[in-house]
This record gives C-alpha cells, sequence and structure tokens, in this order.
C-alpha cells in the first residue's frame, strides 16, 4: 500500500532510503525510532516482512514502509531527505527515484563504498544537494528484507549545513551520525579498511577477525595500507603511520561473527565491490605515477572471483587548493 499523502506529517521526518540490502535496511530501521518520522525503502525484489534483528536483540518489525515503483513516493510536502544505499554499482539505478517530484527538494545522502560519491551521483542530482556518508556499521541479511545488526559503528558526514542537518534528524534515533571537518582523511580512512577487509576476507574466505591474527595476513594487509596511504596523500588526505597496526589490532578483536559485505556478495553470487575498492586505489596511484602492486593484485583477484563485471566508477579529481 502507498504511504500516506497527509500533510500533517512532519517533511523533516519523511526520508527515503533506496536499497533494501544490509546497510540500507540498518539506517531505515533506525531511524524509524524518531517520533512521527516517516521511513520509506526501496526495493528491488518484493519484501513480505522487514525484519531487524539489534545487535544482541531479538527480531523486530520497525514502521519502515517497503516501496518497489517511485510511483507509490509520496505527494507534497514530498521528502527532505534521501539516503542511498545501493551498491556502487547499482547506482544507475537509482536516477530513476531521484528524478520523481517528490525528491526535488531532498538532500542526498550517499552511504556508499569508495570515493568519488559526488561524480557517481552527479548525473542524477544537483551536486550541492549531496552528502558523503562513510558507514563503519556491521550488518547482514538472512533473507530478503531479514537484516541483522553485526557490529556496532557509525556513520560519518562531513561539516556544513547537509552533515549536521542529517545529524540532527539522527539525534533522537540510536543511529549514530558523526560529523567531521577533515573528511577527506576520514573518507580515505574508511577505503583503506574497506581495502584489507573486505578485500582479503573475500579473497582467504576468512573472518575478518584472522586478518588481525595471522602474521601472514597482516603482513599483506600493512602493504595494502601502506600504498593506500600513498595515494591517499594525492588526494590531500594524510593518513596515520600507525594506521595498519591500529586497523589489524582492531579486526583481531572482531567476533568470529563479523564477515565482511564484499565477502557476503560473494557467498550470495552477487557482483563483488572491488572496483571502488582497491580498484580505486589502483586507478589513482597509476594516475600519479604510484606503484601499488597489492591493491591491483587483489583488483585482479576479486575480478576473478566477482560473478559478474561490474563498471569501474570515475577516478576522483583532487581537491583544489
Amino acid at each position: 500500500m502507498p504511504p500516506s499523502n497527509s500533510s500533517a506529517e512532519s517533511a523533516a521526518g519523511r526520508v527515503l532510503v533506496v536499497g533494501a540490502g544490509a546497510i540500507g535496511g540498518l539506517i531505515a530501521a533506525k531511524l524509524a525510532e524518531a517520533p512521527g518520522a516517516t521511513i520509506l525503502i526501496a526495493a528491488q525484489r518484493p519484501i513480505e516482512r522487514f525484519t531487524f534483528t539489534p545487535l544482541g536483540g531479538e527480531p523486530a518489525e520497525p514502521d519502515v514502509t517497503v516501496v518497489r515503483e517511485p510511483s507509490e513516493l509520496p505527494g507534497p510536502p514530498g521528502l527532505s531527505w534521501v539516503v542511498v544505499a545501493t551498491k556502487t554499482y547499482d547506482v544507475g539505478g537509482v536516477g530513476r527515484w531521484l528524478g520523481r517530484p517528490a525528491v526535488a527538494g531532498a538532500t542526498v545522502v550517499v552511504a556508499q563504498n569508495g570515493v568519488g560519491h559526488h561524480e557517481r551521483l552527479a548525473p542524477f542530482v544537483d551536486p550541492g544537494r549531496i552528502v558523503p556518508a562513510l558507514v563503519t556499521y556491521g550488518a547482514g541479511r538472512t533473507g530478503p528484507g531479514q537484516v541483522v545488526h553485526t557490529l556496532d559503528g557509525v556513520l560519518r558526514v562531513p561539516a556544513g549545513p547537509g552533515g549536521e542537518g542529517f545529524a540532527a534528524l539522527a539525534a533522537p534515533t540510536s543511529l549514530k551520525v558523526e560529523v567531521v571537518t577533515d573528511f577527506a582523511a576520514a573518507q580515505w580512512t574508511k577505503l583503506a579498511y574497506n581495502l584489507v577487509g573486505n578485500s582479503i576476507s573475500t579473497i582467504t574466505d576468512l573472518p575478518v577477525r584472522e586478518i588481525g591474527r595471522r602474521p601472514e595476513l597482516r603482513r599483506i594487509a600493512t602493504a595494502l595500507v601502506d600504498e593506500a596511504r600513498k595515494v591517499a596523500a594525492t588526494q590531500s588526505a594524510a593518513l596515520p603511520a600507525d594506521l595498519a597496526e591500529r586497523m589489524l589490532d582492531e579486526f583481531a578483536a572482531y567476533p568470529d561473527t563479523v564477515r565482511s559485505s564484499m565477502w557476503q556478495d560473494r557467498q550470495a553470487g552477487r557482483p563483488l565491490e572491488h572496483d571502488a575498492i582497491s580498484g580505486a586505489v589502483a586507478r589513482v596511484a597509476r594516475s600519479h605515477n604510484i606503484d601499488a602492486p597489492f591493491s591491483q593484485m587483489a583488483t585482479d583477484l576479486l575480478e576473478t572471483l566477482s560473478p559478474v563485471r561490474a563498471p569501474a566508477p570515475p577516478v576522483p579529481r583532487a581537491p583544489s587548493t
């Protein structure tokens, strides 16, 4: 059934989450905790029941409305927020939602892996309305519309009206939103985490914590982080020298139930996001004549494992100084 079009509803709490995967489901479920909020989630496939299992809790059905077609979006006053939580290679399907009158004035939060958030969404929405977001939460799906929270985390957004507005939206809920001033460093730090955690766990078919516990994997991970640090510096992002050590110690403390999103995609037979992670590091490295053999090897191995070839995202431009 289409959501209510009542004009009495507050536009500030009218949110569309595009992408009914693990992270999209987690964000939708947590935002639905806000009193009076209207939360919609756009799904490609039918979902009979949307359930969310919080960390250490029991499954529940949050007040989230599943929509399958843009025609189901509400009328005036429309939506104030859209959260894009699709895989990077699925971004082409986002346009049919962003082109609707209901989202014409909405701020678009792009909660995806990789870098180049603005470039990916530029064909569909004014870049001035885009807020890139970095998600460190862990989540998984046990079935269509069945989301399980597996690891606590945070959603980081850049300082400015959009990021601060989204933090205010999430304030009454358990969704932790952190506003950061050096977003470039935060973005490349997250990419380094994904480069190691997603790539190695998927190639080796191991839980993420094993990357921090096995000496041979720690050596490979350290080499990957070193490459990411060199590439990040070309994008005006200074990553700390001890990043690899801190990351790997953090991974080693994870429970053995924590699996990377890319590993989950491989198990489900879905395309892998390597182009947006190791591929992004390798491409930017080439454009700056930096050797990144470990990142390229990870990309090649994951390309072999991926059941479907996903298009490469654009190389992000270095910020002007």
